[in-house]
């Protein structure tokens, strides 16, 4: 087991060579994501809760353990002889009550159906943890590459200022002491965002620190990370086969057609409410059990001593029934049933409320997917290639003394915020596809989800 955990993290966190050489692992998406769903403490405990409910449940189903009593009773009170009078005797009762219809069975059905939800919880916290590590994971991505953008535009401005400064010492152009000014200004506006988007990344990271798990090699055991540095992101995007199914959406599921209605029925969250149904819809039949008489059985034996006179006194034996008469049921029986149907009415209303959001959460991330993809080709097209042809052709100008110093900044500022804004885009179009990918979540809770608690700890 430990050779597999050590595997394991040599082949989920890095090459081997890269961590012989002491380097710091590169994070991807994808193991990002396995990393923090295997590791997610809620599953431990969900199973355990799984694992409550089953013993539980064979606990409903058995009788109520019978009654014993013992008395001595009819003794003379003028001098409490056991065997002078003939109705004192040493009495041994046992009674049994025996449960009401099908009550048993039924809350025996209850706690197997919430024994079942549990495993659908399970794949909806899965669904849930990809989504939020997707995000956390994409905004660093984005600080990331945005530091690398704005450092390699960091030296193009320097160099403007360094000219500008050697410019206006000699006088020579059209250089003024505001252009001076500017491009000081411009240069540490640029810094300014650097620093903001480092402070984003480390952010992120910190954030990313509360899923992922780490390997303590001197242990051998799963410790949480407590460092910052304790990985990179990597700068690799995710493969298309993470977002399979929520592309292929876009192109074949409408706004509450019968096919979204159908797969949306199939998330967790609405199979979840299903079994809550069932289960609300069995309290009605439990409730409705009390209508019937709770029967028990009695039985008692009693030991009389003989007469003092030699005269043989027989033992007593007792046997009986006893159960109740539900007669007066208007303002009980029949509310606590009333009120478990309303229950059921009010849980069914909740679940298409939330096959109402699901759908519409849906459609919003498409349509919003849609014009991001539009964004994204403008950008690609058009805004990247001439905000690129502005900002030589400004640049070109002004090295010519035939241009303006600040038109050659701002131009060159513009291309810089072209270009992150299409990594923007681009970072914002991967998190709808996984925010789709959660709204289209199937019930996929596997074997050992389904029965009992894991070994993971």
């Amino acid at each position: 087991m430990k050779m597999f955990k050590l595997f394991y993290v040599l082949l989920m966190l890095s090459p081997s060579s890269q961590l012989l050489a002491g380097s710091t692992p590169e994070l991807t998406l994808s193991m990002a994501i396995t990393q923090a769903q295997n590791n997610d403490l809620w599953r431990v405990q969900n199973k355990h809760t799984q694992a409550a409910i089953s013993a539980q449940q064979i606990a409903a189903g058995t009788w109520q353990d019978p009654k014993v009593a013992m008395s001595i009773n009819n003794l003379p009170s003028n001098d409490l002889a056991f065997n002078q009078d003939n109705m004192s005797q040493l009495k041994v009762s046992l009674s049994q009550a025996i449960p009401r219809g099908d009550s048993l069975q039924i809350k025996q059905h209850i706690l197997t159906l919430e024994a079942q939800q549990q495993p659908i919880l399970r794949a909806e916290r899965q669904a849930k943890v990809a989504m939020a590590v997707s995000e956390l994971w994409l905004d660093a991505y984005a600080a990331k590459m945005t530091i690398e953008l704005i450092s390699k535009d960091a030296h193009l401005f320097e160099q403007l200022v360094e000219i500008s400064e050697a410019n206006y010492a000699s006088a020579l152009g059209k250089t003024r002491q505001h252009d001076v000014i500017s491009a000081q200004l411009e240069l540490a506006q640029l810094q300014d965002r650097l620093a903001v988007e480092q402070q984003r990344l480390v952010t992120q990271k910190a954030k990313l620190l509360n899923w992922l798990p780490e390997f303590d090699a001197s242990l051998n055991t799963w410790q949480l990370h407590t460092r910052s540095d304790a990985f990179e992101i990597s700068k690799a995007l995710p493969t298309d086969a993470l977002f399979v199914s929520a592309m292929a959406s876009i192109k074949t599921l409408t706004r509450f057609s019968d096919n979204t209605i159908t797969r949306l029925m199939h998330h967790p969250t609405y199979l979840a409410q299903s079994k809550q149904i069932e289960s609300a819809k069995q309290t009605v039949s439990l409730f409705q059990q009390k209508y019937q008489p709770q029967w028990g059985v009695n039985a008692s034996y009693g030991y009389r001593g003989d007469h003092p006179s030699g005269l043989k006194r027989h033992d007593l034996l007792s046997v009986g029934v006893s159960f109740d008469l539900p007669l007066f049921t208007e303002n009980k029986q029949d509310k606590e049933v009333l009120s478990a149907q309303y229950r059921t009415e009010a849980l069914k209303t909740a679940q298409l409320l939330t096959l109402k959001e699901l759908g519409a959460g849906l459609a919003t991330e498409q349509q919003a997917f849609r014009q991001l993809q539009k964004r994204l080709k403008l950008y690609k097209t058009t805004i990247l290639e001439q905000s690129h042809q502005q900002s030589e052709a400004a640049l070109s100008a002004y090295n010519n003394d035939d241009g303006d110093f600040n038109t050659a900044v701002q131009a060159k500022i513009t291309e810089l915020n072209a270009r992150i804004a299409t990594l923007n885009i681009h970072v914002e179009k991967l998190k709808t596809l996984t925010r789709i990918n959660y709204y289209l979540a199937g019930n996929s809770t596997s074997t050992d989800d389904a029965t009992g608690v894991s070994n993971e700890q």
